[in-house]
């Protein structure tokens, strides 16, 4: 699926039950959906992850999935990546599969962790050429503030950019020249 002129929203654990109906009936075509986040135990799954992967196709709507990333450095992004192919075994998702990179909830930085242009980027080519190795359609997702650590290296793997402006539920700016999908809101979810 081409997500040009698509509307789409990101799910995960901290939107609780989703209703995939009300989604589609609300005009969004696809969705990305969070699959887990850090070290490769269960405890990391995200927890709604089967169950919205399960909606999403009974809804007929094209998906793919995202996972948190705490890694950094390339041995963190290989542990990280085994996480990311045990949550996948059996499931063929239509739309990219990324790596989130941004540090949100800031657990990098509280660990000594800056970001710096080679680690990310290494970080990036190890995850997405492993994933596109094992037959998926691999991507990074990023706030436009990380731009800057991405070498010409990584720039054949699509891009999710975040940047929500005012987040007043109003895209502002196009962003089409950075990736493939913009962000641009978190309300009432994230699109």
């Amino acid at each position: 699926m081409n997500v040009k002129d698509k509307k789409g929203v990101d799910v995960s654990s901290n939107n609780g039950k989703v209703d995939f109906g009300k989604i589609k009936a609300a005009g969004y075509d696809f969705v990305m959906i969070r699959c887990g986040f850090g070290e490769n135990i269960p405890e990391q799954d995200d927890t709604f992850w089967e169950e919205n992967v399960r909606k999403a196709e009974a809804a007929n709507m094209p998906w793919g999935a995202y996972f948190y990333s705490y890694a950094c450095s390339e041995a963190s992004a290989k542990s990280e990546l085994e996480h990311v192919l045990r949550l996948l075994k059996g499931k063929r998702p239509t739309l990219p599969v990324a790596l989130d990179m941004e540090d949100a909830d800031g657990w990098k930085k509280k660990n000594g962790w800056t970001p710096e242009k080679r680690c990310v980027s290494d970080i990036t080519i190890t995850y997405c050429s492993a994933l596109e190795a094992a037959g998926y359609y691999a991507g990074v997702y990023l706030s436009y503030s990380w731009l800057k650590y991405l070498d010409s290296n990584t720039a054949r793997y699509d891009r999710w950019i975040a940047h929500w402006g005012s987040n007043d539920g109003k895209r502002h700016g196009d962003y089409k020249a950075y990736g493939s999908i913009h962000q641009f809101t978190s309300k009432p979810l994230d699109r």
